[in-house]
């Protein structure tokens, strides 16, 4: 066969009507698992591949949800796709996944190719750079959680971290081992204005307040949620001449750059300054690092949030959950001192 194969020429070949073999590429088919795998072996010796999209237009939806990140590369975004994707597959539903990169417009074209492309829902970790997605979402009328940290001023369904507690524990933590000049690393001043980072701040400042201590302007640096900007970061509270004993850093991975950063100035974490990051990556408890962290439930949280959004696709009503998972303190050698 030169050209290719249509839905006809497989049930021309299975004996058996168009709308059956339609009915046996979809989950949970009603067609019997005898003839429903004659059709698939017919389809897979044939090389014929659904035409999804067309499909997706004849019904007005899919079984697709489509879920937005802000960075794949980022080990707790990847985590949460693979667990999205888990969690979908078993309930169904394939998951579409993009990412914005912070960028207001990337954001707003994938948001629109999604509504393009049928999906059933979406997953948003916002960019909180434009509300233009927001609206975008909201005129297509799809369901919608947000997850992970929710834009200021919004008002719909979400599974998020409750960061200002995150913060509030690292204070407590921090002053129990005995810090009393706390340092905060935030993200870079571009982007520390984003919501997820004010609240840790927040939080931060609150729970030192509560025991006496004022966290100064001059205590924060803006590093960046990288290993380069931490190390950077700490070259710039070096320069500022800003005394520390404690550093909670806005992730793992910029507590890294920090860590290294300092034991090329001869300065040990654990022993000379205490500090701590938020993610609990694997690699920081390995003994060579032993980072303490705040671990947030993110399989959790997308493990809500993609049940929640099929439940709704699939009873036809609005979104409606509304949480914030508290995190877990994990404590290291890290945070020591002396």
């Amino acid at each position: 066969m030169h050209r290719k194969p249509t839905i006809r020429d497989i049930a021309r070949e299975a004996g058996v009507s168009d709308t059956a073999v339609s009915l046996s590429f979809q989950h949970n088919s009603r067609v019997s698992a005898v003839t429903r795998e004659r059709i698939l072996a017919i389809a897979r010796r044939l090389n014929y591949f659904p035409n999804r999209s067309a499909r997706n237009l004849r019904r007005g939806s899919s079984h697709t949800i489509g879920f937005v990140v802000i960075e794949i590369t980022n080990p707790f975004y990847a985590r949460m796709i693979r667990s999205a994707e888990r969690i979908a597959h078993g309930l169904g539903y394939e998951i579409l996944f993009a990412e914005s990169r912070w960028e207001a417009q990337k954001e707003v074209r994938i948001v629109s190719n999604m509504i393009e492309n049928r999906v059933a829902g979406i997953l948003m970790c916002f960019c909180e750079n434009t509300a233009e997605s927001l609206n975008l979402i909201r005129q297509s009328l799809l369901p919608l959680i947000a997850v992970d940290t929710c834009p200021p001023r919004y008002k719909g369904s979400y599974v998020t971290n409750a960061l200002a507690s995150a913060g509030g524990m690292a204070a407590e933590h921090l002053l129990e081992a005995g810090c009393r000049h706390p340092v905060f690393f935030n993200a870079s001043s571009a982007m520390s204005g984003f919501s997820s980072f004010q609240l840790l701040l927040k939080g931060f400042r609150k729970g030192l307040r509560s025991k006496g201590l004022e966290l100064r302007n001059s205590a924060v640096i803006n590093a960046d949620w990288t290993i380069e900007g931490g190390s950077a970061g700490f070259a710039r509270l070096l320069a500022s001449g800003q005394p520390f004993d404690g550093i909670f850093c806005v992730n793992d991975l910029c507590a890294l750059g920090v860590i290294d950063a300092a034991e090329q100035t001869g300065r040990r974490a654990g022993k000379d300054f205490a500090i701590m990051g938020i993610d609990n990556l694997e690699i920081g408890s390995i003994s060579r690092i032993s980072l303490t962290s705040i671990d947030q439930p993110y399989d959790r949280i997308i493990e809500l949030a993609t049940q929640s959004l099929i439940e709704s696709i699939q009873n036809n009503r609005p979104c409606a959950v509304h949480k914030r998972l508290k995190p877990t303190l994990i404590v290291r050698e890290s945070s020591k001192l002396g």
